[in-house]
């Protein structure tokens, strides 16, 4: 039975070098647990540069984590939408329900510029389902998954010369104001995304947004674990037994650990479960060119 389980989300590794230092900076995280979750952006694996490190990321977390005896579960996100068909786990008979976020705006990442474009290909692949099906949870995440991918081919296919200064401070500019009228939305799109999806969590935990807290909101606690991108200030929900806190982590290249003072703590009502979790199938093989198949 697994006992005590650490969650970490959005190390980026093997991107720009702005996120997580390397996997062995990140290895005393999970010492003493059973199983680590990744919830999602955990290297860079659908950017064409970056895509063979991102892979290399994936072996050696995997390699640390049998030595160290502790299961190892992927979700995916929108930087790694196919390490994994998984995206999203109920823990504690679905008193906890964890997803990276991607699913909880049409846009995906609603701050990018591209972001109308993200939304019409959620659209048009939304109008492709049988209309029974539009509203069901594994087929918006199944949505999400490919149009992510397709994001990543569209930037390989279509990399072109960079703008100049002046349009890129502005594009940045624009930028920063939408993700801080994300962050100022972020606890509500969860709650309503919860409120569908997942009614009877009474936690609901998610990244993507980088924005790390906790919220109320009804009878609900919203928590993001934050990003080790920017602003760097990542956190890890740890659940022992009943026991569930949310712990900044002190972000030291030599060494990522956790802060031993939680910043919130909870008592989860539902007991584990004892049965097995499912082996993850990751993939780390480069994507086939042409349409990314939704699973």
């Amino acid at each position: 039975m697994i006992r005590r389980t650490v969650v970490i989300s959005d190390t980026h590794l093997a991107g720009d070098g702005r996120g997580a230092s390397s996997v062995a900076a990140l290895r005393p995280l999970w010492q003493g647990a059973d199983e680590l979750i990744v919830n999602g952006d955990f290297a860079e694996l659908s950017d064409a540069r970056w895509r063979g490190s991102a892979a290399r990321q994936i072996l050696e977390i995997g390699e640390l984590c049998e030595k160290d005896g502790v299961r190892l579960t992927f979700l995916s996100g929108n930087h790694d939408p196919l390490i994994t068909d998984r995206r999203y786990l109920r823990l504690h008979g679905g008193e906890v329900f964890l997803t990276h976020g991607d699913m909880l705006h049409p846009s995906i990442s609603p701050w990018v510029r591209d972001a109308s474009k993200l939304r019409a290909l959620h659209n048009d692949a939304i109008a492709s389902l049988d209309p029974q099906q539009r509203g069901a949870l594994d087929e918006q995440a199944s949505v999400v998954q490919h149009v992510s991918g397709q994001k990543w081919d569209d930037l390989a296919e279509n990399n072109g010369p960079s703008a100049g200064k002046a349009r890129r401070l502005v594009c940045y500019a624009g930028t920063c104001a939408r993700v801080l009228w994300y962050w100022h939305r972020l606890p509500k799109l969860a709650a309503q995304f919860a409120d569908r999806y997942a009614p009877e969590a009474r936690y609901f935990v998610f990244g993507h947004f980088h924005r790390a807290g906790v919220w109320q909101i009804g009878g609900r606690t919203i928590i993001n674990t934050g990003s080790f991108h920017a602003p760097r200030r990542p956190h890890a929900l740890v659940i022992d037994g009943r026991q569930m806190a949310l712990h900044r982590i002190a972000f030291n290249p030599a060494g990522h650990t956790l802060i031993e003072k939680p910043r919130a703590a909870f008592t989860l009502e539902n007991p584990a479960h004892a049965e097995a979790i499912p082996a993850q199938l990751t993939r780390t093989t480069r994507r086939k060119s042409g349409k990314n198949t939704a699973a």
